[in-house]
């Protein structure tokens, strides 16, 4: 097999990214492809869901995007809101790790099945083989360095960049893995804190790591003349937005919620979001200290959400709502309404739901966890308490309540810092220059070229219709024109 030298790998990334300016100086759009996990459908309002559908529709306004994903129910060649998606059946794909966990189970085999090389291996052939054709500037890979590793040995000349949420490179036990991140072109993180884990571990690939948060959309979110009035006001409603799951610490804050009731007994908590428990394998057993889990092992075991109703006292059960499952669109109704937003997490590998309060003007507590410190500086944007401590955190929430300059303050410091950190526009500007990166484009170069890597957060946004329908695809001459003349280069 052909091995690249570090020097020729670095020569070929500067050489296709001077062939992609060439390219882009004629107005030929540039070319991206997601390549979107195979278990999941990316239609729905999980996460990672929502950052691919917010970053490759404002991206579509100036770029053309391809979106790889299973077929699930969909059409297997399909647009939506100016994404081009294809979708491949992986029916053999899930008969495989069906039996390939049974194997796992019957043998004692520990560890994470998604760090095997089995894992849905057909989909991410399928896909690498296919980008083979698609002729894209750039391909954005979801998680799995398999993937990412198989798609740069079909496409070798085609930038590939590896996308994390979370701290599996450091946690999980993928095959290779050293060697494959070697050959990747850049690995991007949702978070600091997930970036720094990255680097310490693999020193050798820091340079080419970076930080590409998750976003929220700062209009939706912008808290009306009354939520801002109501800083000074002494009603008492909490909220918490996310899955219902052990590690997320909801019932840390029930047992809370017990103490702030016996001191305000007019206050209320409610909690938004469906019971979606993730395996323990996946996140608590990676994540946390032997303390912290061995407190979690007796919720894995039936329903979560029963064991949280049956923990509520008779008075509290009475102020404590469980909404379900709420679609995102519908969640800023909930933090318009909120005093105070509580995040009880052990662990996160951003916290979207922080965010998001913030924007909304809602003063923040949380449990410092993952990278939650990233977010809330103590006493600055929010109010930081130790894990799975009930008492820390009835004690910050009612230190809000008594302090109203505290509660005025920490509202306005957090929505400005995530306002301008944190909205989709500056995300999508962040990720331009994380594959101007991976493209080796000199920075004067980029000072002269057209389109989403000089374009401002204000431009991505205001785009009309009729520019992203000129802008988001190359007609059939003009592929004809850049294929020409990178041949030729």
């Amino acid at each position: 097999m052909y091995r690249q030298s570090p020097t020729q790998a670095s020569c070929m990334r500067r050489r296709a990214g001077e062939l992609l300016w060439h390219c882009r100086s004629d107005n030929c759009a540039m070319k991206i492809a997601f390549v979107f996990p195979p278990m999941w459908t990316p239609h729905s309002d999980g996460s990672l869901q929502i950052w691919n559908r917010e970053v490759t529709t404002r991206l579509a306004k100036c770029c053309d995007v391809l979106v790889y994903s299973a077929l699930f129910s969909f059409l297997p060649d399909d647009r939506v809101d100016g994404v081009r998606y294809r979708r491949f059946d992986t029916h053999w794909d899930s008969r495989l790790l069906k039996y390939l966990r049974i194997v796992r189970r019957a043998l004692a085999i520990r560890g994470a099945t998604f760090g095997s090389d089995l894992w849905w291996p057909g989909y991410a052939l399928r896909v690498a083989l296919d980008l083979r054709h698609q002729d894209c500037d750039v391909i954005h890979c979801y998680y799995y360095p398999q993937f990412a590793r198989l798609i740069k040995y079909f496409n070798p000349a085609t930038p590939v960049v590896l996308h994390m949420h979370g701290e599996w490179l450091t946690q999980v036990k993928f095959t290779n893995l050293r060697s494959r991140l070697a050959k990747i072109d850049s690995i991007i993180s949702c978070s600091e804190y997930c970036t720094k884990s990255i680097c310490t571990m693999f020193p050798e690939v820091a340079s080419r790591c970076r930080t590409v948060a998750m976003g929220m959309s700062p209009k939706k979110l912008a808290p009306t003349h009354e939520r801002l009035q109501r800083v000074d006001l002494p009603s008492r409603r909490l909220l918490y937005v996310g899955r219902i799951s052990p590690e997320k610490g909801v019932h840390v804050l029930i047992d809370a919620f017990e103490i702030i009731s016996r001191q305000y007994p007019d206050a209320s908590l409610t909690i938004v979001g469906a019971e979606w428990v993730a395996p323990r394998e996946d996140i608590t057993d990676l994540s946390l200290k032997s303390d912290a889990i061995a407190s979690l092992i007796p919720y894995y075991e039936g329903s979560y959400l029963a064991h949280l109703k049956r923990k509520l006292s008779v008075d509290a059960a009475k102020r404590v709502t469980f909404t379900g499952l709420v679609a995102h669109q519908d969640v800023p109704l909930f933090y318009g309404q909120a005093d105070v937003y509580i995040n009880p997490s052990y662990y996160e590998s951003f916290g979207v739901s922080i965010v998001e309060a913030m924007a909304a003007g809602v003063p923040v507590v949380a449990a410092n966890g993952g990278a939650v410190p990233d977010l809330v500086l103590d006493g600055q944007t929010g109010l930081l308490v130790e894990a799975g401590n009930p008492s820390a955190m009835a004690d910050a929430v009612m230190r809000l309540f008594r302090d109203v300059e505290l509660r005025r303050s920490i509202s306005s410091v957090a929505r400005e810092m995530v306002a301008e950190r944190y909205s989709w526009e500056a995300i999508c500007s962040s990720l331009m220059t994380s594959y101007r990166d991976a493209l080796g484009v000199p920075d004067h170069q980029e000072e002269r070229w057209p389109g989403p890597m000089c374009l401002s957060s204000r431009d991505l946004a205001t785009l009309s219709v009729g520019e992203i329908e000129g802008n988001s695809s190359r007609s059939p001459e003009r592929q004809d024109q850049c294929h020409a003349r990178r041949r030729d280069a």
